[in-house]
């Protein structure tokens, strides 16, 4: 199903650096004369500051400075910082004022000769709070958190789309739990920032370094803003959010006239940090006793935590989606998006598609159910066939063959022999057996007018092809691997720079996320690449007196067609004028990458414990550029995509405490969990831009948690297990095994 890709996998320019230890990251920045910061923070989930006592902590060894909200008077962060709802009562102090409103809320910033002394001085501090009732259900209001407001409500959305359905022959309702999740990067959130020229310095482990430049600007008023990203040791969404630290950093840094840094601890990154997900579906899907489904409603309870800023944003992608790859007559969309007392939310990898996919896939695996089909062919049945198609909620699915897709998973499963051993082993009682699959359709590329910046030169004095970019590398992504394949594709040439990653060295940009970097990035490079030599061919005609028709190109080499030793190469001309070329480039669309993933489970029914046998994945992410790339990103987002179906969930007890304040308690995947991969990819070129590119980073955290969800829903059926939520844990699992039981 190759449609003419043409690029290979390429050795990735950044790997022997980072593998051996010698990549460069905020921590290896900070100068002999750095102060460190330690933040003090709210004890209670819900309350009003009755006192904040500082005075030993003013006294301990090494104490600098310590401040208060009322010391550096910033203006709060606004409502929203992204792409969600207004929210404009439900701003964010950098600094708690009067009120807390999760337990992590910063409310004073210790800064020391040393992080240890930083820290050890925050801990001396003594913070009194009358305690207030607290959220922690959605739709509850067993509080109202911000003043002013008479809900907890971000925002609430209806979309309908279709015509009236006659009665339903078959219809099933499910409840999907999405749970929090935290996103646990080898590096925590990490900031430096020192006075410079009149204005500061930032260097940020970031994924868009011209939102943080224009975010620290904006709301701190400072004219001279210069951002750095450095290299990033995992960002998966949460290092593009604004962080209140950040602006207290930088605050602390004018206000002493010295470097201020703060590497955040992991435990603060699990209390103070953003997480993922939190959001609660129902689904109804409704259709005929011979599979076609006829009309689909969902209710979608989504919570932002404490603060909407960046998390509100995160349910609107989700409902693009929300039918995932069905075409069906009538949809009903009922959304609404709350803050609770809990940490805030932001965008994890996947953003709202992981949520969608799940709810569509338990949906149609319990109307198949219910109908007496196969869940394959009930898919089949449904799945749209003509593009673009929109959805009830506006989006445009550009490009594809779902039924293709959906056909080529189960054909890599010998499905017989499965359902054959299956029976086996409930003859043997071994541990039983399942198969499931998630199918879906992601959003890639940001919003509809989403760009980047991109810049061509043809550097004379180093000889080279410089690249400069908007799109920052998140962590291993391989961007400047990639960017340099696009741009010796067209001048032939290994001489390439890339330049990303500081708002000095590129003017603008947007940055990374959203699976939009090669799509949308690289687009740009490849256009003013072409652009560029195209300049070059025409001042070559003019040196060699010839037509462009008839000037040759070569390895950064013209020359005229027939005139042997006449000739000119990229730097000669690049001598005489600059050779040049840049711009903003927009496509006008999102794409819309989709795939079907599957798996092969054994539940033993003794203990409740899940293991993943089998795992396939086939995706469309359209053109390819680099396999090896595109497959490492498989395989990194089906690593997390695991974690949430099996382990991960961060938790809290009914008065708000967070429960899962470290890794010995939060359980993620290590580099044994998964088994071997087995994929494909169909290749449907997306028409927006001219690579064909779609995004491919978050794949398998959307596919692979519905699929292990609905093979161990399998695999449990015959003991009349038919509901279960994520993550799969062995007590939760044997638990419903004991209530199918009881319910004999």
């Amino acid at each position: 199903m190759n449609m003419g890709a043409h690029y290979v996998s390429s050795r990735r320019i950044e790997d022997e650096r980072l593998i051996t230890g010698n990549g460069t990251y905020v921590s290896d920045l900070l100068p002999a004369d750095a102060l460190f910061c330690a933040f003090v923070r709210s004890p209670s989930a819900h309350g009003v500051i009755k006192e904040i006592d500082l005075d030993e902590v003013r006294s301990a060894p090494g104490v600098v400075a310590v401040f208060v909200a009322e010391d550096l008077d910033l203006d709060d962060i606004p409502g929203v910082t992204g792409r969600g709802p207004a929210a404009e009562p439900m701003t964010r102090p950098p600094l708690a004022r009067t009120r807390v409103r999760y337990v992590g809320d910063p409310v004073a910033v210790v800064v020391a000769e040393s992080a240890r002394q930083a820290a050890d001085a925050a801990d001396l501090a003594w913070v009194e709070i009358d305690e207030l009732p607290v959220e922690l259900v959605p739709g509850e209001n067993r509080a109202i958190l911000f003043e002013g407001t008479d809900s907890n409500l971000v925002e609430e959305v209806f979309i309908e789309g279709g015509l009236p359905t006659p009665p339903a022959e078959i219809s099933v309702t499910v409840e999907v739990n999405h749970q929090r999740l935290a996103p646990v990067s080898m590096e925590t959130q990490a900031i430096l920032a020192a006075p410079e020229d009149g204005g500061v310095h930032v260097w940020c482990s970031h994924q868009a370094p011209h939102k943080l430049k224009g975010q620290i600007s904006t709301f701190m008023g400072i004219e001279r803003v210069r951002v750095t990203v450095p290299d990033v040791g995992g960002a998966f969404g949460m290092k593009g959010s604004m962080f209140p630290e950040y602006l207290v950093v930088v605050a602390a840094a004018m206000r002493l006239g010295r470097p201020v840094a703060w590497i955040q601890r992991r435990p603060d990154q699990f209390t103070g940090g953003t997480h993922g997900r939190a959001q609660r579906h129902i689904v109804t899907l409704e259709g005929t006793a011979d599979g076609r489904l006829t009309r689909a409603m969902f209710e979608l309870w989504a919570e932002t935590g404490a603060y909407p800023h960046d998390g509100s944003a995160v349910p609107t992608f989700g409902r693009l989606v929300a039918t995932g790859m069905y075409d069906i007559p009538r949809v009903e969309i009922h959304a609404r998006t709350v803050v609770t007392n809990m940490a805030p939310t932001a965008p994890y990898r996947g953003a709202g598609r992981p949520e969608a996919a799940l709810t569509i896939e338990r949906g149609i695996e319990a109307f198949a159910k219910a109908a007496g089909l196969d869940p394959i062919d009930v898919r089949i049945r449904n799945v749209v066939r003509e593009f673009p198609f929109t959805t009830a909620a506006g989006a445009i699915y550009d490009s594809g063959d779902y039924v293709a897709a959906i056909e080529l998973a189960r054909s890599m499963f010998d499905m017989d022999a499965i359902r054959d051993e299956q029976q086996e082993r409930l003859a043997t009682g071994d541990a039983l057996l399942g198969i499931g699959f998630g199918a879906f359709v992601e959003r890639a590329g940001g919003a509809v007018e989403s760009w980047e910046y991109a810049a061509v030169e043809v550097d004379p004095i180093s000889e080279e092809v410089v690249i400069r970019t908007g799109s920052t590398d998140g962590g291993g992504q391989g961007h400047k691997t990639v960017w340099s394949q696009v741009a010796r594709d067209v001048f032939g040439i290994e001489e390439i720079r890339v330049v990303a990653g500081d708002t000095d060295e590129v003017p603008s940009g947007m940055g990374t996320f959203a699976s939009r970097s090669a799509q949308i990035g690289a687009s740009g490079v490849h256009r003013m690449a072409l652009k560029v030599l195209e300049l070059a061919r025409e001042r070559a005609a003019k040196r060699l007196e010839a037509s462009p028709h008839d000037v040759r190109y070569d390895q950064g080499v013209f020359s005229v067609a027939g005139s042997p030793g006449s000739e000119v190469s990229l730097w000669d001309l690049a001598r005489d004028e600059p050779l040049e070329s840049d711009e903003k480039f927009q496509p006008g669309s999102q794409t819309f990458p989709y795939g079907v993933h599957a798996a092969v489970v054994e539940v033993l029914p003794e203990t409740g414990e899940v293991r993943v046998l089998d795992i396939v994945a086939v995706d469309d992410c359209g053109r390819v550029l680099n396999p090896m790339i595109v497959q490492g990103q498989l395989h990194g987002s089906m690593a997390q995509g695991l974690g949430q179906a099996l382990w991960e969930e961060v938790l809290y007890d009914e008065e708000g405490q967070p429960l899962t304040t470290s890794l010995l308690a939060y359980l993620i995947p290590d580099s044994t969990s998964l088994p071997a991969i087995r994929s494909d990819r169909l290749e449907h070129p997306a028409p927006s831009n001219p690579l064909g590119v779609k995004g491919s980073g978050e794949a398998g955290c959307i596919g692979l948690p519905p699929a292990i969800l609905n093979a161990a829903l399998d695999a449990l059926a015959p003991l009349g297990v038919t509901d279960l939520q994520l993550p799969l844990r062995p007590q939760k699992v044997w638990q419903a095994i004991q209530d199918a039981k009881a319910s004999v």
